[in-house]
């Protein structure tokens, strides 16, 4: 009653406002004719190929019956009631007087031939997917479509590509599914099928960052690391391991020591690179593969650079393994038909799973690289990982709450280059206005439950121990059963509370990126030149050009010497040695010690 009493009070407000013309078409255009289509014309549109002013008076009293009950009137899925409701419209308007009896006669004798479109007018690409996916498919079947989310998602497309307004990103794709099913529920492949109907959502394209979570979870499951392990994100860090690799970082700058759950969050490559090397390549691409992925190459085309985007994925196969993830660890691949049922095998713990979902879940782990206002920053609780391919080619942003996932894609079907726009930019605040959307009905994601085998803990913010009195930061982390950390923080850290590091960082240490001030352990070792070094020169260079960098774990007050002749630094501290023929012994001393190495050049 309160609500009929609200009604009654806005629809005198109305009444007093509007002319009675505009109430009528007001109330029109908001009416549903069935199939998605509000309003007079784009009624007429779908079952007349026609506009609005140019229906005969049999097709207009034909479409004016339909939003009685626009579901169980459907012309298309129900056309003999819709052929009822006619006859039963012309008999109202007979009686009532508003035709006669001969235009009775006429209508009700030929009524007006409503036009009837594919399935694939609905949804072409989920259709076409269907299609792939069951090629022998025949006959009337019921599909996982749900037709008002893939009309919101369309709408919402549209608008995204509209506000970005760039000529250099023409396309996108949406694939949503829901978690426990896998039930495609939304599939968009193009921005126009008509114009394009080339799938982005079964096209396979590089996957940028997408599928560092999963060799992270691999890590975790198998106790190689835990969420506060120190991984180095530097720019040396790899070469022992990957000779001609150098990845950098999006940010093109290195954060040194960094927690597995600030790597992944932020994205890091180096990190990701370095779990990769400790797994095994070939056992990480192997393992990936049953999360559903198909790889159109091998690993030894790819190389270790799979796992930052060097590997192509269908934005399909992203959304399934993500749901995978969103159900605790157990796979399967999408549905597209009512009642299917794939195995679900399970590949990773439940524990892990949690551990990965809330890791992906933290804004406040990713805000160094993406910051706190991000379109992946929720009030809600709800999972993301964004990638970019090499080139700006691709942008990916997918993610999951309670009930769906939601995977987006951004590019151009060319492959052409986005100039310099990132997944941020590019996929991010489409995948938030569509997981925003569902929030109205969707649940946010539950805390991690935890369990003999989860639990929570303090630790020390920067070096993942146990906390110290020289370092009071701390942090709240996640660990597996048997994986928690037994050691203190203290040695870690000098009396004034400076982070001490080992010589593998004494780099990273002397640059710029060094803004918290952290220090190498002071023991003398040369960590550049390696030892037994031997160089060439080049004759085509400059010998300006050929220097090699003196690095050790002293600091830049060390002095240098070449063959006991003094190297004077460089203004900013560096201390560089123009290269000449010949064996050479290098020396550095300091106060706390001296290290000495012998290197050759040609």
């Amino acid at each position: 009653w309160s609500a009929k009493i609200r009604e009654t009070i806005v629809a005198r407000k109305i009444a007093q406002r509007w002319p009675r013309s505009r109430i009528l078409a007001e109330y029109l255009n908001r009416s549903s004719f069935g199939n998605r289509r509000l309003g007079p014309e784009a009624a007429s549109q779908a079952y007349f190929g026609k506009s609005a002013g140019d229906l005969t008076l049999a097709e207009s009293i034909y479409l004016a019956g339909l939003p009685q009950a626009p579901t169980r009137l459907n012309p298309w899925t129900h056309p003999e009631r819709a052929a009822k409701q006619y006859q039963q419209s012309l008999a109202r308007l007979r009686a009532r007087g508003a035709i006669d009896q001969t235009q009775f006669s006429l209508f009700a004798k030929a009524p007006p031939e409503v036009q009837h479109h594919a399935p694939a007018d609905f949804a072409p690409h989920f259709v076409q997917a269907l299609r792939a996916a069951h090629p022998k498919l025949c006959g009337t079947v019921t599909t996982t479509l749900d037709l008002e989310l893939q009309a919101r998602v369309e709408k919402i497309l549209r608008a995204h590509l509209a506000n970005l307004n760039r000529y250099d990103i023409e396309q996108a794709a949406v694939v949503i599914l829901e978690n426990q099913s896998g039930a495609v529920r939304a599939m968009i492949g193009s921005s126009n099928f008509s114009s394009a109907e080339n799938n982005g959502a079964l096209e396979p394209r590089s996957s940028g960052s997408t599928l560092k979570p999963f060799v992270y979870l691999q890590a975790l499951d198998q106790h190689l690391l835990t969420a506060a392990s120190i991984l180095p994100d530097t720019a040396d860090a790899i070469r022992d391991i990957y000779r001609d690799y150098d990845p950098q970082n999006y940010s093109h700058r290195f954060f040194g020591p960094v927690r597995l759950r600030e790597a992944l969050a932020c994205s890091l490559n180096v990190p990701a690179v370095v779990t990769l090397s400790r797994l095994g390549a070939r056992s990480a691409f192997y393992d990936m593969q049953k999360w559903g992925f198909v790889f159109p190459s091998a690993l030894d085309t790819y190389g270790a650079g799979f796992v930052l985007g060097n590997a192509e994925v269908r934005l399909i196969d992203l959304a399934s393994a993500y749901a995978g993830l969103a159900r605790g660890g157990r796979s399967g691949n999408a549905t597209f038909l009512a009642g299917e049922h794939p195995a679900r095998a399970r590949l990773a713990s439940a524990e892990a799973c949690a551990i990965i979902t809330d890791i992906l879940s933290d804004n406040q782990a990713r805000a160094r690289t993406f910051g706190l206002t991000s379109p992946l920053a929720f009030s809600e609780r709800v999972a993301a990982k964004t990638g970019t391919s090499s080139g700006f080619r691709d942008a990916w942003t997918i993610g999951f709450d309670r009930e769906h996932t939601v995977g987006v894609w951004a590019g151009n079907f060319s492959g052409a280059s986005m100039r310099d726009t990132s997944s941020v930019q590019a996929a991010a605040p489409l995948w938030a206005a569509l997981m925003h959307d569902l929030l109205q009905r969707d649940h946010a994601l539950p805390p991690p439950e935890l369990s003999p085998a989860l639990s929570r803990h303090e630790i020390c913010r920067a070096t993942g121990l146990l906390p110290s009195a020289r370092n009071p930061a701390t942090i709240s982390e996640l660990f597996l059963a048997g994986t928690e950390p037994s050691v203190s923080s203290a040695d870690h850290f000098d009396e004034a509370g400076h982070l001490v590091l080992g010589s593998e960082y004494a780099r990273w240490c002397a640059s710029n990126d060094n803004v918290a001030g952290a220090q190498v352990k002071r023991v003398a070792q040369i960590t550049n030149p390696a030892p037994g070094s031997h160089f060439q020169i080049d004759r085509d260079l400059a010998p300006r050009q050929q220097m090699i960098e003196f690095i050790s774990t002293l600091g830049r007050d060390a002095k240098w010497f070449v063959n006991d002749q003094p190297q004077l630094p460089q203004p900013d501290g560096r201390t560089f040695w123009q290269v000449e023929p010949g064996a050479w012994n290098v020396r550095v001393v300091d106060r706390d010690g001296d290290a000495e190495t012998k290197i050759s050049v040609e």
